[in-house]
């Protein structure tokens, strides 16, 4: 909506009507002024027809029957003296005398001086009448009845005003002219503040007002060159310093946004209170994690579990850090007032959460592999010094006993020796030096060879194994030795995590190979009926020398936690991805999707 500058057409209209009322009021004076004039003129002159009348009334018959008895008189004055019968019209301007009659008719006709006369009060009257050629000719006539000897008499003296009358035509003249001059230019003048003044300030504060919403398309353009320009050419370069500001604050705002978001730890901003006023990435991820486990957690503003150290910090505007836990989840949380330097006191806090989740677990997997590897290492070496001594010492009776004491070395030392050969290949692959040597591989041949390693292991625990391949997909390129690495390893923790014997019907690996045609990925899915997993330990089963279930000691669990870190590792070299699904006492899946490959 378009806004109207109101002062400043106020502003404008106000003078526009002071100049006008100046005017007004000069033309009144002046009115008033030519009155006035007019005024003491007419006194005079009644003054001077009085006086006339008294000299004519000394002696009326003198000048009813001597008309150069007038003579002495003002020449402009005229007189008509009537008594009795006799009657005499006396005019002295040489521009009427061939005028007498009918100028004498047209008095005598008169209304007012009819009037005048039937009143028989002495009156003055100022009559217009025409002359013979129809011009208007202006008088000042004065009616005096008498009575003379018995007889009844009449004087009318007349006065001719055309020097007044044409000083007051030249007077209404010049206020009109004046009055019209003062009009066009009061009218000039308004037009002039409008033009240049009133309208320039409006559209400067239009595009002020555009530049305090950050619109800087407009700029003010000049006709004239004056102060107003001034002031315009000063708001062009301050809109060109504002937009320059303003981009240059919006890139840095942008920075900040992106720096803020792209931070691993959450930031939280809670004002006084505890109203949440800035949140990133990770901190909004906390928020969702926490609402999940907390069944309260919508009726309250803030995690009770750093309320205290908030509160703490808006009471004695100090900082804390602390460690905390939420449903095995771990952070390092501080706390940091934000203080007002202006009003010393605490506007918010800042929470910076730092997830040390995996830490944790890491530091826990790293003292298990600790253990897992002293213990793995130390049990055999202990056979293995054993047996060495037990033939040192000719404790062996027999070259069979002998024989089986060296196999029990020779098997010890290769379980040991695959265990190593694991750590190197594993920190090989994760560094970066694995080579595939892809081949199109019979997938029922692959599979097959499979079943056929651990035919033993599938009857000792009465496992039946199956596989299922789609029918547009027999064969698939991948480096068949490491792929023999991935599918042992889960096969084989399929069998080592089965469940026991008489608590399944029936215990079955099952391995599917099918394409899901939305994502174009080719899905080897091994599936089982075992213990399954944890839900807590899920995030974690493919990072190195970790073990689910720790409490176990079966040893048909034995294992370096290494497994499935090297199963990661392959698929991921084969551009693949691999996830897992499992419900503790109902079963597990792995699920690895590799490209597809339509040769």
């Amino acid at each position: 909506m378009k806004r109207t500058s109101i002062f400043l057409k106020s502003w404008v209209l106000v003078t526009f009507l002071t100049v006008t009322i100046m005017t007004l009021m000069y033309i009144g004076h002046a009115i008033i002024s030519v009155n006035s004039i007019e005024d003491t003129y007419t006194k005079l002159l009644q003054e001077k027809i009085t006086a006339y009348k008294d000299t004519v009334m000394t002696n009326p018959e003198v000048y009813l029957t001597q008309a150069e008895t007038a003579q002495s008189l003002d020449p402009e004055l005229s007189y008509f003296i009537k008594i009795g019968d006799q009657s005499r019209f006396v005019v002295q301007n040489p521009d009427l005398q061939g005028q007498s009659e009918p100028l004498l008719e047209n008095i005598l006709a008169n209304d007012e001086i009819l009037d005048a006369i039937d009143s028989n009060v002495d009156d003055f009257s100022r009559i217009t009448i025409e002359d013979e050629e129809n011009n208007p000719l202006l008088l000042m006539v004065f009616v005096h009845t008498f009575e003379l000897q018995g007889q009844a008499g009449m004087l009318v003296i007349n006065y001719e005003l055309d020097e007044f009358q044409a000083y007051e035509l030249n007077a209404k003249s010049i206020t009109l002219l004046l009055l019209t001059v003062y009009l066009m230019g009061t009218i000039v003048y308004y037009q002039y503040l409008i033009r240049n003044v009133a309208e320039p300030l409006e559209v400067m504060t239009d595009i002020a007002f555009k530049y305090s919403r950050n619109d800087f398309s407009k700029r003010i353009t000049f006709e004239s060159y004056d102060e107003i320009s001034g002031l315009g050419t000063a708001m062009n370069k301050l809109g060109k310093t504002l937009q320059a500001t303003t981009l240059m604050n919006r890139e840095e705002r942008e920075l900040l946004n992106h720096l803020f978001d792209s931070l691993p730890a959450g930031i939280l901003y809670f004002d006084q209170n505890f109203h949440l006023k800035l949140v990133n990435g990770p901190g909004q991820e906390f928020l969702d994690f926490w609402r999940r486990v907390d069944p309260d957690a919508e009726a309250k503003a803030i995690p009770h579990q750093f309320k205290e150290m908030v509160q703490h910090a808006f009471t004695t505007t100090a900082g804390s850090e602390a460690d905390l836990s939420w449903s095995q989840r771990h952070y390092n949380v501080k706390v940091t007032p934000v203080i007002q330097t202006d009003l010393q006191k605490t506007a918010g806090v800042l929470i910076v959460l730092q997830d040390v989740t995996n830490e944790r677990q890491l530091d826990i997997i790293r003292g298990d592999f600790i253990t897992n590897v002293s213990h793995d290492l130390r049990t055999p070496l202990q056979m293995i010094k054993g047996y060495s001594e037990a033939i040192i010492d000719n404790i062996a009776e027999s070259n069979a006993e002998k024989i089986e004491m060296a196999q029990i070395i020779l098997d010890e030392t290769t379980e040991m020796n695959k265990m190593v050969n694991n750590l190197l290949d594993l920190s090989r692959m994760q560094a970066g030096y694995i080579e595939l040597n892809r081949q199109t591989v019979d997938l029922a041949t692959f599979f097959n060879h499979l079943a056929g390693r651990f035919e033993n292991s599938f009857k000792e625990a009465a496992i039946q194994f199956s596989y299922e391949l789609d029918d547009g997909i027999k064969t698939y390129p991948f480096d068949e030795e490491k792929m023999n690495q991935v599918f042992y390893n889960l096969t084989d923790n399929a069998v080592r995590y089965s469940a026991e014997i008489g608590t399944r019907r029936q215990k079955f690996i099952h391995i599917t190979v099918r394409l899901e045609d939305m994502l174009d990925k080719v899905v080897f899915e091994i599936s089982d009926n075992g213990i399954g997993i944890q839900a807590e330990s899920l995030p974690f089963i493919f990072e190195r020398f970790y073990k689910n279930d720790k409490s176990r000691t079966y040893s048909k669990q034995k294992g370096t936690g290494i497994g499935l870190s090297i199963v990661k590792t392959i698929v991921e070299a084969h551009d693949g991805e691999i996830e897992v699904h499992s419900e503790p006492g109902v079963g597990t899946t792995f699920l690895a999707r590799f490209p597809f490959h339509a040769s």
